[in-house]
């Protein structure tokens, strides 16, 4: 294929995604100029944005990287504890359990001179209410290149500030007594809270479910706003005429958000999930990775420094690898499990109906857990320098079993709140089933249980996969119908 035939298979392919492009862009550029992104992956990317003439995104690359840099590029430098008193905005509270102690967490943004410093305060015993701003006095450190954290010594309430950060705490308290409540094992109370509230608590659970790669279902993200749509959607229809049921979903997943707080999974989910629902509403047409382009966009510009944590990474990593990558593995993939036609398949005897069924769902499982270990693989192994196997075979099944006890757990609430001893039967099964759950994380086949070990991982490997990956799935997504599949892709 000539150079200028692969050209116009990009151009094509970013015409119709303007809003990613334009994200990726953003992305790059903030790296660039907070983070220590290779000088050589901003040259080659300008470059390419010169092929395709894509001045906008040229546009924002370097605005939005001007405009990090305006806003992090001057925060002080220190190598020990200052004293200071300065203001502290708290936007979120939650409790933080070391191998010694159990602390609580907030976390914020300190006004310490004209500079806005993303502050963590660790606090042990009597604690100040998170429900406005307070005028702190302590000593500040500096954690990493833009995180800090102060020991304070005074709190001093802000008049006429508020945050919702002590009420979003106490309600995720209250949901954790509700489940200890109605839970016989306080093992499944722990983990139904940690699912509902994304916020993990205990120390073992943390460590079966990350032994395993499981770690991102613990998280809040689209799976958890996907399964809670599904279910109030199989319901508000009743209520709501078709259009405004997108409205109500809207409300529900904004509810929701305000509920969690904010995280980068959190943000991309809520921001992808309101664009969607917005657009169906609107009756507007929508590409799925357009959408996750315009979410990433509106992250970096509110908080750019989310380009540096795992989360933001991983969460976008994962959806890029379902979109893009997906299509080719499942492609291929087909070579072993052939589709059929519905006509053809409605033919076959019903054993074979059930295994042509089973062998399709394991198909689609198989397509998504390697696409999205495809994409992120570079990540894991310079973020933590491993990938454990079984990662590979619990992501067929698990999500789908934990969708389940999600979807159980509004079921049962609901039912509680129209007919308690329906309820209490449904809590009793659901305490059953995540028990039985919680065994598969808690006692994994030792035979499997192995791990690739690669340490030492540079970053600039990562951009250089990233674009060879890019370019294998624009090369696939543009081939025409041929019956020969590659071996790879």
């Amino acid at each position: 294929m000539h150079a200028s035939e692969l050209l116009i298979i990009h151009k094509r392919f970013w015409g119709e995604q303007p809003a990613l492009l334009l994200g990726l862009s953003a992305a790059i550029g903030i790296g660039f100029a907070l983070f220590s992104v290779p000088v050589w992956v901003g040259i080659v990317w300008t470059l390419y944005l010169i092929l395709l003439r894509k001045w906008a995104s040229i546009a924002g690359l370097v605005s939005i990287g001007v405009y990090a840099w305006l806003l992090y590029g001057g925060l002080p430098t220190m190598e020990l504890p200052n004293e200071c008193t300065a203001r502290f905005s708290i936007s979120s509270l939650q409790k933080h359990q070391s191998p010694f102690y159990q602390d609580v967490v907030y976390r914020g943004t300190l006004y310490h001179g004209r500079a806005a410093l993303p502050c963590s305060i660790y606090a042990r015993g009597k604690r100040a209410t998170a429900s406005r701003d307070y005028q702190v006095t302590g000593f500040l450190k500096r954690k990493n290149d833009y995180e800090f954290t102060l020991q304070v010594k005074r709190w001093e309430p802000v008049e006429w500030t508020w945050s919702l950060a002590e009420l979003r705490y106490q309600m995720k308290e209250q949901v954790r007594t509700y489940l200890r409540e109605n839970l016989i094992h306080a093992r499944a109370a722990m983990f139904l809270s940690s699912l509902a509230t994304g916020e993990i608590e205990d120390r073992q659970l943390r460590f079966e479910f990350g032994r395993l790669g499981l770690q991102h279902l613990l998280a809040i993200s689209g799976f958890h706003f996907g399964v809670i749509l599904l279910f109030f959607s199989s319901f508000l229809g009743f209520f709501f005429p078709p259009r405004w049921t997108w409205v109500a979903l809207f409300v529900v997943s904004s509810l929701y958000f305000i509920f969690i707080g904010s995280s980068p999974p959190v943000q991309r989910a809520w921001l992808t999930t309101t664009l969607f629902l917005w657009s169906k509403w609107l009756k507007r047409p929508c590409e799925p990775s357009n959408l996750l382009g315009a979410a990433l966009l509106l992250e970096v510009l509110w908080n750019p420094l989310v380009v540096q944590q795992i989360g933001f990474q991983l969460t976008f990593g994962c959806c890029l690898g379902i979109f893009l990558l997906h299509p080719s593995v499942d492609l291929w993939l087909t070579a072993l499990f052939p589709k059929r036609t519905a006509v053809k398949s409605l033919q076959l005897p019903f054993f074979s109906k059930c295994m042509y069924l089973l062998a399709g769902l394991f198909r689609s499982s198989l397509g998504l857990g390697l696409a999205v270990h495809l994409a992120i693989l570079p990540l894991l192994l310079y973020h933590f320098g491993k990938f454990p196997y079984l990662s590979l075979l619990y992501n067929l099944f698990y999500p789908f079993l934990l969708s389940l006890a999600l979807f159980g757990l509004l079921t049962a609430i609901l039912a509680s709140l129209l007919l308690s001893s329906l309820g209490s039967l449904l809590f009793f099964a659901l305490d059953r089933y995540t028990n039985q759950l919680l065994d598969l994380t808690s006692y994994p086949p030792l035979a499997l249980d192995y791990s690739l070990y690669f340490y030492g991982f540079r970053s600039d490997w990562i951009f250089a996969y990233a674009a060879l990956l890019l370019g294998l799935a624009l090369h696939r997504k543009n081939l025409d119908k041929n019956p020969s599949i590659p071996l790879f892709f």
